[in-house]
């Protein structure tokens, strides 16, 4: 396991609580323009890399993101699925939830109102 304070993500902020990484994302947008290839990574190296299995998605300024966005949280859920992890997102936007309603992602993601009750989730 590396150090995690050494990583610097372009996309969004950490903060650890109790062996629960909590990322906080930091745009309103994610669109064909932001570099999702970059993204992926930085997202994906915290249940590769850093080997936690605890991961809280803050999506407090997100209102858009395209359909490779939500595959990459797709495949963050199956990654951590497959190492015994789990996945909470929350502050859920109405624009986003209606598009993770739309897909039938609102079912599929572990979600929870606000931050506190995203922690309460873990089993």
């Amino acid at each position: 396991m590396t150090d995690i304070t050494e990583f610097d993500p372009s996309y969004f902020d950490l903060e650890i609580d109790n062996g629960i990484v909590v990322v906080k994302f930091q745009k309103e947008q994610f669109t064909e323009e932001d570099n999702l290839e970059q993204f992926g990574i930085e997202l994906f190296s915290l249940v590769d890399q850093y080997q936690f299995r605890k991961v809280v998605l803050s999506l407090a300024p997100v209102q858009y993101v395209t359909s490779s966005v939500l595959g990459k949280l797709i495949t963050l859920h199956r990654k951590l699925g497959r190492n015994e992890g789990q996945l909470v997102l929350c502050d859920i936007h109405k624009n986003l939830e209606n598009v993770l309603t739309t897909s039938k992602l609102m079912t599929y993601f572990t979600t929870a109102k606000d931050m506190s009750a995203a922690k309460s989730a873990f089993k």
